[in-house]
This record gives structure tokens, sequence and C-alpha cells, in this order.
């Protein structure tokens, strides 16, 4: 980026220098990719999972190449698991200025097959649990006067209906939602929230499927660019929503899906 002289409007940026970031169910896949281009931009990340040794290993990767991260355990469906986790960051940094749910979870099973036990660990995790951190993490940018970013990660299986899905498309569309109201009630604050709709990106929890040739080409073809999309593109995506130059956004979704929703 050029440094320019005396422009009409200020420059929008990608630097996220002096930020604060937390991404849950970042220690693999889309989360641990949002938490290496984040800390490469600027920000100390805070790097969560279930896992404490996951969360301190990914940490020390991110450490390792420059960045600065730290690594807390939590369980995105327990509330006082989450208002720790925000607290701790609280008190290792001062402050959060981005809240990134992205910890989710998918089973497949038909609607007629599927217990109830099973659809309460789907929503529980993808919707629930974005509630939590989103809350969690607001109150902190309002006591605090921080403009701040929430980004909630929701699915392209939240604009439509996919087979044997059921519990993950309806916790994908509910987060959509859940983000337009949370956008009207922080507004006023200056805090934006918006969701992230990712189509099909090879990560671990799509592996399976993505192995069978027919399910693959099946899938490729659904899309307008006729490809597999990839973790650094989502990515991008999040640090543009987390970033100044999105601060006119709010209440949005974005459809990161290689053109698969668009007819």
């Amino acid at each position: 980026m050029i440094e320019m002289k005396n422009p009409p409007f200020p420059i929008p940026t990608f630097d996220l220098t002096g930020k604060v970031a937390i991404i849950t169910g970042s220690t693999k896949g889309l989360g641990e990719g949002m938490a290496i281009v984040l800390a490469a931009y600027g920000a100390k990340v805070v790097v969560n999972s279930r896992s404490q040794a996951d969360c301190d290993q990914v940490a020390a990767n991110i450490n390792a190449t420059g960045g600065t991260a730290i690594g807390i355990k939590a369980d995105v469906r327990v509330k006082e698991e989450i208002d720790e986790l925000v607290s701790k960051t609280v008190e290792t940094f001062g402050k959060v200025d981005i809240m990134i749910n992205n910890a989710g979870i998918g089973i497949t099973k038909r609607v007629t097959e599927m217990t109830v036990e099973e659809w309460d660990e789907v929503v529980d995790t993808d919707l629930r649990g974005v509630f939590l951190g989103a809350a969690a993490a607001a109150k902190v940018m309002i006591d605090q006067g921080i403009q701040g970013r929430i980004i909630n990660i929701s699915s392209a299986g939240g604009l439509v209906g996919t087979k044997n899905i059921a519990a993950y498309c309806a916790s994908k569309a509910g987060v959509i939602s859940l983000s337009k109201t949370m956008a009207m009630e922080f507004g006023k604050y200056g805090i934006t929230a918006n969701a992230v709709c990712p189509g099909y990106i090879p990560t671990a929890i799509n592996t399976k499927p993505l192995e069978i040739p027919k399910v693959r080409e099946q899938i490729i073809n659904k899309t307008a660019l006729k490809r597999l999309g990839r973790i650094d593109e989502l990515a991008a995506v999040v640090l543009f929503l987390a970033s100044d130059a999105s601060s006119i956004i709010t209440g949005a979704y974005i459809a990161a899906d290689m053109g698969t929703t668009c007819n």
C-alpha cells in the first residue's frame, strides 16, 4: 500500500495493530486460518478450543512466526466458560476488539433418524455458542467504549436447505438472523455484527464426503466458480470484516461459497 499525500478522505486499512481478537474453534481448519491471518495483520489473538494442549500448540506456532497469541480452553456451550474466556482475555490484553464465533459441529443424519440429544449437541454448539460468545464480548466492548467487531461464522447451509444436516442448517440460519438482531442492538455503541457463510472448503469436518469422487464432483458442479474454496480465502473475508475497511457494514451476511447459493 502506498502512502498518499493529503488524501481527500481517510484511506481504509486492514491493519489490526493494537487490536485484540478472540476466535472460538481456532485450533484447526478455518478457525486456525483466521487466527494466523489476523495475527499476521497485527492483532493479538486468543486461540480457543476444548483442548488446552491444542490451544497452546497453535498459539506457539503463531508466536514462533512473529505474531502474538495465547491459548485459552473453553467450551462455547457453557456460559461460565465463555465468560471466563473473555475475562482472561481482558486480564491478559486489557480489552476485546474482535470476537469471532467460529466453533461449530455437524451431524449427518436424516430428520427422522436424528435423536433429540444429537439435535441439541449441534444447536447448542452452532447457535447457543454464538449467542454466548457474542453477548460476553459485547458487554466488555460496551463497558470499555470499544467500537468492536462481532463476526459470526454461519454457512451456505444457513441459506439453503441441505439433506441430512437439518440441525446444522437450522443453527446456521439462526446465526444469520441473530447477527442481524445483534447489529440492531449494538449499533448505537458503534459495534458491528455480521455473519460469514462459507461454502465447501476442505477441512477436517468435511473430509469424508469430499473423499467420495461423485460427491466432490456434485459439490463443485453446484458452484459458479467450479471449484472448492481455500482456508486463506475465507480468512481474508474475516479480515475485511475485522478491519476498519468494513466499518459501514453491519447486520449483513457474506456468502463466501464460490457462488453455490447465487442461483
